[in-house]
């Protein structure tokens, strides 16, 4: 999220933000699921996360909303890769064809990871809107991660102190 608004605004700006915004996080989580649990139970009206868990909530019958900031979001893509020297070459090959599919996308839907497909002819699961109708931002992931270290250090620093 920090990457995200910087990318969109400017460091400074962004943590201006962050500050701003802080007095009204009840709780910093360091789990990457606690967020849409916290929702689930009542425990918070509004969570920031990554999606999948709140559509799952959402298949599940919680009364919840996803909703994409309008400004934008980043996001990230689930990866599959073959290693170099790999014993099954031609199996790990057919496995990333099939799962680069259409067929592959959807079953991954079915099997409830509620992560966006890859294949514009996979379906979606409940409450995933599209994903071309999603305003999405360009972030360098290599800046992203020479970053990474010094912008959660200048958040530890100026953002969650003031609590």
């Amino acid at each position: 999220m920090v990457a995200s608004l910087v990318a969109l605004w400017g460091e400074e700006r962004a943590f201006e933000y962050m500050r701003a915004l802080n007095p009204n996080i009840q709780t910093y989580t360091a789990s990457g699921t606690a967020p849409s649990a916290a929702v689930s139970t009542g425990a918070c009206a509004i969570a920031i996360q990554f999606t999948p868990a709140f559509f799952e909530s959402i298949e599940r019958g919680f009364p919840m909303e996803v909703i994409f900031p309008s400004e934008g979001v980043w996001f990230e893509n689930a990866a599959v890769s073959i290693l170099r020297g790999a014993r099954n070459l031609e199996a790990a090959q057919t496995l990333v064809t099939w799962l680069t599919s259409d067929r592959g996308q959807t079953v991954l839907i079915e099997e409830r990871t509620f992560f966006y497909p890859i294949t514009p002819g996979a379906r979606l699961a409940p409450g995933m809107p599209n994903f071309d109708s999603l305003r999405t931002i360009d972030v360098d992931p290599v800046w992203a991660s020479e970053n990474r270290a010094r912008l959660v250090r200048r958040w530890q620093e100026e953002v969650l102190p003031a609590r």
